[in-house]
Order: C-alpha cells, then structure tokens, then sequence
C-alpha cells in the first residue's frame, strides 16, 4: 500500500513539474545516531507498562541522538537562518535532553508541496510538524500507508505526562483520536481555551468622527460604510476576505446563518453555506453593495485571513477582517495617527437576532507525527512527553528565568524586556520566534495567553465582542476515513470551483441573481454536492457517537 501511496504522490508532484531535489531525505545516520534503539535514562516503565506522570529525568539518553524534523519556516522569525538550531529553545532542549534535532525546513506557503514531495520520496524525517493535518487521506490511512506511527499502544508507557493531559478533557481526546480510536500523532494541547481570535474590526475613529453608533445589522452596516466612502474617502470601505476568513467565520454571511463552508444547519444537520437558500440572500446583499462601490472591487483576489495591510493604513478601508494581534501594528503604521479600530460582529437581519457562525473556541493549534521510518522513535516520543511536563512546557512558552521571564508575585511567568522591548528593536513576535518555542514549532503544552502581553487591552475585548456569537452552527473537527477523504475532495474540486466562480460573478453583477440561481443548483448538484453531504454527515455522526460514549 505505501509503495502505492507513493508513486500516486510521485505522479502528483511531476504533474506539477516540480523537483524531487527541493526535499531532503531522512539522514539518521548523522553523528549521535545509530541503527538501534538509544539507550533512556533510568526510571521509566518497564515494556508495555503504564508509566506515571511527572518529573523526566534528563538528559533522556545516555548517549547523544539526532533525530530529523521537517517543519515550516517562520516569517516572524528575526533571525535569517535555515537552521532552527540558532533559536534558543531549541538550543536549551538539546543540553537538558542529549537529543539533537535536525531541521527541515520548508518555505510555509509551499508546505503542502513539500509535505508531498517527502511523502513521494520515500525519505521521511523523523518527526513532521502538522503531519497529521496535511495527508489528504486522513490520519488512518497515514498510519495504514506505512508513513505515520501508531502511537495507540505507545503513549502510556513513552509519554504519561501527554497521556495523563490528553485524557484530562474531553475535547482534548476528540481532537486527538480518530474516529477508529487510534492516536496518529502527537498534538498541541493548549493550557485553556482560546476563543476567537479572528473576526472583523472597524475604524471607531471614522464612527465618532461621523456620529455613528457601530453598525449592527445590514441596513446599519449599509449606511456606515457608505458614509466611508463618500465622507471618509475609502475605496474599498469593506474588505471582503472571500476563500480565507469568508470561509472561517462567516466574513458577512455569519449573520444570515452560512459560510462558505461545511457546517451545520438550524436543524443540527450537515449542510454546505454555498448550497443553502441564505446564500442566495447574502450573495443579493453584497451584490448590492458592490453596485454602490462598498465592497473592495478586488474582493474575489483577497484570499487570505487578514486584510491588505496598505489598504488599512492609507485609509482606503474602513472594515475588514484581521488577527487579534493585527490592529496595533495597523494602527502604529498608519498615516493617520488618529486611527482607532474596534472588533465588530458580523451583521444581521434584525437588530437582536443571534448569530449561529464564528471561529470555533480553539484546544489545540498542530501537531507533530512520528514517521513509521524513525528508529528511535522511543527517544522522539519521550523526548516530545517532556513537553507536557510543568518543566518542559514552562521553557516552550517562557524560556528561562532571568533571561526572557521573572516570577511574578503571584507566581505566574512575566516576559523580560528582552521578550517586550528587544535591544535590537525586533517585535514581540519576533523575539518570541527567536528565543522561545515558535506558535507553529513543535507539539507541546502551549500557553497561547503569553501573546496577550504583546496585544493592547483594548484590542483583547475582541475575545468578549466576537463571543457575543455562538458557534454552535460550525462543525467540529470530525475524521474522514481514508475512502470518504478520497471521495470527497475529489467532488469538493468541482464544487468549490462553481462556488468561487459563480459567487465572484453574482456579486459583480456578472449573472443576474434570480436568473441564474437555479442553474447554479443544479451545477452544485451535478458535482455531487448532496454526495459530498452525505459523507459529512456521516462522519459527524460518528462524531457525536464519541462525544456521547
């Protein structure tokens, strides 16, 4: 099956006239490395015993390993480098640890290609960040493919502290698990729960400039941004952000009750935002709006989270989509020292209606798999365990006391001015890239709430206004077997095309709504769109099953 799995992958990547040459193969024959399993430290469990969690003994291994490690760059990162090695936590894992990492590092907007390109060759490292995330097929058929671990029966024993906060919580649990009750890999846990952290903001300085309250349903909304445009200058008074934060949250659409997007219906049933009637309405709406110059006229182009940065800055937008972290440095860059954005909810019908779409509250952020290749896979395994110790995670998110944290009075890490106000006058994200464990480094036990030191406090009741709506409507993360993953995305490739294509020319005024509407159904159903539900809602309700056994 894998030597299957990778000629399918092989024919892929040359179909795309893309190299083999441009991934590194996996060199566990480094100095550190050997052919049989590396000696541990003393104190663990006897083989295919349960072991305790708490304290690890380091260094891990008697004798010093190397385990490769592909992952994805980090444009935050201040130090220009390939190697990894030059970020501090990873530097203070190798001395407490004996394991030294080799790095693989591939460009972040190329990353699924590359993951291919691994996959096609034959060549797997180590460890692979979000491996889990990016086989097409599923964690399952990774594990059946011969190209992932399967951790099921090894966690116990080589990871009890990640065992013992794994099964602390239910979503955690869920997250981790396939629907098969296997564990492909090893996740990111987060200390709490994150909420929202994308949604959409609004110059508030525009708003009492103008004499406007912050809009709350269309007709509202409709009547701010065109005071925006005619009174303020803006171009593009709202961004809209149609395949990237349109299809998270619901950019304009949350409000009329679709995405564009799998989700679930006011009937608790599987749906698609794209197929239903609400769709229809939002795309009039926009339609509309584009007429009378508020929507950006590049909107079909603007595919990512967040807005065009040149477009806040300068003025030419008052809405539009962002990361909660975003706003200050908007602010700071504008040419308008007087910019103030606020977080807003997306618009609705009626004033008090409830809105059923926004980012789903947030356990975990990656993972991190261990090739079916590695032989020290009992080294990558403890090795990763101690990450979810108090220890372990305190130098993931902190680093070192003294250098980039102080105990407060209460006992709770505080960044240095190393962290806060870099000598070198980096950001805060950047010092973070470069002295702790990266957002996206390596599974561990994350507090995301250290961001919350670089964020202004006004821009974190973001959390409470875009809360204000429930997600209740979003599906969770649910598991495709490997057939329905096939089957699925080959329709879903149809599908989104007629989404994206017909979307773009309904708000354009390309097609005429009500004339060509019905044509547009027929072609979603003609690509296998009640197929395509089908499947999803199978695999919610296995879902739920878990949830509820």
């Amino acid at each position: 099956m894998k030597n299957g799995k990778k000629l399918v992958a092989l024919l892929l990547v040359m179909a795309m006239i893309l190299s083999l040459a441009a991934c590194g193969g996996n060199t566990n024959d480094n100095s550190g490395s050997n052919s049989s399993q590396a000696s541990t430290a003393s104190g663990t469990a006897e083989e295919g015993q349960t072991a305790e969690p708490g304290e690890v003994k380091l260094p891990i291994v008697d004798e010093p390993v190397t385990l490769t490690y592909f992952n994805a760059d980090d444009t935050n990162a201040a130090i220009i480098t390939k190697d990894w090695n030059d970020n501090e936590f990873y530097k203070e894992m190798e001395k407490r640890t004996g394991v030294h990492l080799e790095f693989e590092t591939v460009s972040s907007a190329d990353y699924q290609t590359n993951f291919n390109l691994m996959i096609a060759s034959g060549n797997l490292a180590d460890l692979i960040y979000v491996g889990a995330s990016y086989y097409a097929e599923g964690v399952d058929a990774a594990i059946d493919d011969g190209y992932f671990l399967d951790l099921t029966d090894k966690v116990d024993q080589y990871m009890p502290n990640y065992q013992a906060i794994r099964k602390s919580d239910i979503n955690y649990e869920l997250l981790s698990t396939t629907d098969s009750g296997r564990l492909g890999a090893v996740y990111e846990l987060r200390q709490s729960k994150q909420g929202p952290w994308l949604g959409l903001w609004m110059r508030q300085d525009w708003l009492d400039d103008l004499n406007m309250e912050v809009p709350e349903t269309f007709d509202q909304w409709h009547d701010v941004l065109t005071a925006f445009k005619e009174e303020k200058g803006a171009s593009a008074p709202l961004i809209l952000n149609f395949s990237g934060s349109d299809g998270e949250f619901g950019t304009m659409s949350a409000g009329l009750g679709v995405l564009n997007n799998w989700q679930l219906d006011e009937t608790g049933k599987v749906n698609f935002g794209p197929y239903m009637d609400e769709w229809k309405e939002y795309v009039t709406i926009m339609n509309q709006w584009y007429k009378e110059g508020l929507i950006d006229p590049d909107f079909m182009a603007t595919d990512e989270r967040t807005a065009d940065m040149a477009k806040v800055v300068t003025g030419a937008t008052g809405a539009f989509a962002a990361l909660y972290t975003m706003p200050s440095l908007y602010e700071s860059s504008s040419e308008d020292p007087n910019m103030n954005l606020v977080p807003v909810n997306p618009p609705v019908k009626n004033e008090g209606d409830e809105i059923h779409i926004r980012l789903r509250d947030s356990y975990t952020s990656g993972n991190t798999a261990i090739s079916a290749d590695c032989e020290n896979w009992e080294v990558a395994l403890r090795w990763l365990d101690y990450l979810y110790t108090e220890e372990g995670a305190l130098l993931a998110n902190y680093g070192i006391e003294g250098d980039t944290f102080e105990f407060d009075e209460s006992g709770k890490p505080v960044f240095t001015d190393k962290i806060l106000n870099n000598e070198n006058g980096w950001t805060m994200a950047q010092t973070v890239s470069s002295y702790l464990c990266p957002s996206a480094g390596i599974a561990n036990w994350s507090d995301w709430t250290r961001e919350l030191a670089g964020v202004p406090e006004k821009d974190q009741e973001c959390y409470t206004v875009w809360s204000e709506a429930s997600d209740d409507w979003r599906l969770p993360t649910i598991s495709l077997t490997q057939e329905e993953s096939t089957e699925r995305a080959a329709l879903y490739a149809d599908i989104s095309t007629c989404v994206k294509e017909n979307t773009a020319k309904f708000i354009s005024g390309a097609l005429d709504i009500e004339e060509n509407w019905d044509a547009y159904i027929a072609e979603l159903e003609t690509s296998g769109i009640e197929r395509a539900i089908e499947i999803t809602q199978a695999a919610y309700d296995r879902y739920m099953a878990r949830v509820d056994s």
